[in-house]
């Protein structure tokens, strides 16, 4: 089923969560709705679901508008961050329970029932825990179990509000590989909130970036990670490295260093950005694997700096620094290279990036 949202808006007060936010989703699609505390998706999942309304805008389901349907009549499942699982009904019963409340003309038979919950049991891996009760189980499971119920009622959407946020880092990891191999096994319509990027860029087919109530940018998470349209995007994906600089004639300087710009991004209206400034300040960010270490001066474009701390732990090498000019810098090395260089702590370095993206700040 596609969801269409169209210039909704939320306020709360005179806090806007919400401002003039539009968004298709395709039947069939994982979304991921990320952003810091306070970017507004959690109320954008809550007006999909019907559990809030918007001041402003509308909600369609397959081209009809929502506004006049229930949470029931919605038909959406919703997985909440803590489970919401009942203490006092098994395992079993909780899957259960959504067709149990269901009115008796609509409501399956008790062998349906039995059915439905034990091939769902048998769907999240968990076929040996039907009786047992929800503290009997760990967080991964319990979160399993929840999925499991929402999906009982046979949804048309999907929705998941931080549903990994209360597991360790170990359980979380496993579960995203399992809940992306469980939607290409449904191909059901999901949408999915989050601040964890990591989650957003690994589950979902597109990632909807949202910013203090507005929407910063959508795509693939190829196309966010490697062109991220907007300063926020680039930083909030991901380790980066800020160099605050200049554009004087089309060429970006920080200090005295000029910073090359060819691998940028692929960007041609980044370069037309450049080419059009005179004398403005800009910000160039560089992802620490995009930095290169040489231990002599490596052409115009590489500036000094001084290693300060060598993480080799894992399989990439960081490096921390402090550049010429007094920034901290981070790099990324494969343990080879690493090696080649032979550096040490309060080593004297030059790096240089094989890559960047250049923002042009107008005054």
């Amino acid at each position: 089923m596609s969801i269409s949202i169209k210039n909704v808006t939320r306020r709360f007060g005179n806090f806007v969560a919400l401002d003039n936010v539009s968004l298709e989703i395709q039947t069939g699609e994982l979304v991921a709705l990320l952003g810091p505390s306070g970017s507004g998706k959690t109320t954008l999942l809550r007006i999909i679901a019907g559990l809030d309304a918007p001041d402003s805008g509308s909600v369609h389901f397959d081209h009809e508008e929502t506004s006049n349907l229930s949470v029931r009549e919605r038909n959406v499942g919703f997985v909440f961050q803590h489970y919401a699982l009942f203490r006092h009904m098994t395992v079993f019963e909780n899957i259960a329970f959504g067709l149990r409340v269901r009115p008796r003309r609509s409501r399956p038979s008790e062998k349906e029932i039995r059915k439905r919950v034990e091939d769902l049991l048998k769907l999240v891996q968990l076929e040996w825990a039907g009786g047992r009760f929800p503290s009997q189980l760990s967080g991964g499971q319990r979160q399993r179990i929840a999925l499991a119920r929402a999906l009982a009622v046979e949804p048309r959407v999907l929705l998941l509000d931080e549903p990994f946020g209360a597991l360790d880092a170990h359980v979380r990891e496993e579960l995203r590989r399992w809940l992306r191999r469980l939607h290409d096994e449904m191909h059901i319509t999901g949408v999915f909130v989050t601040h964890d990027q990591e989650e957003a860029l690994e589950v979902a087919n597109r990632v909807v970036v949202l910013n203090g109530g507005h929407i910063e940018q959508v795509g693939t998470p190829e196309e966010l990670y490697h062109h991220p349209a907007s300063p926020f995007v680039y930083n909030f994906l991901g380790n980066v490295n800020l160099f605050h600089g200049r554009v004087r004639n089309g060429k970006v300087y920080v200090r005295e260093t000029q910073i090359a710009v060819d691998g940028n991004d692929g960007n041609d209206s980044n370069h037309n950005e450049l080419n059009g400034s005179q004398d403005q300040p800009a910000m160039v960010y560089v992802r620490p694997h995009l930095l290169d270490i040489h231990t002599k001066p490596h052409g115009r474009n590489s500036f000094p700096a001084v290693v300060t701390h060598i993480n080799a732990a894992g399989p990439k090498v960081k490096v921390e620094l402090t550049s010429g000019w007094g920034d901290p810098v981070q790099v990324e090395l494969d343990h080879e290279r690493f090696r080649e260089l032979g550096i040490e702590r309060d080593a004297h370095v030059f790096l240089s990036a094989r890559e960047n993206r250049v923002f042009v700040y107008n005054i």
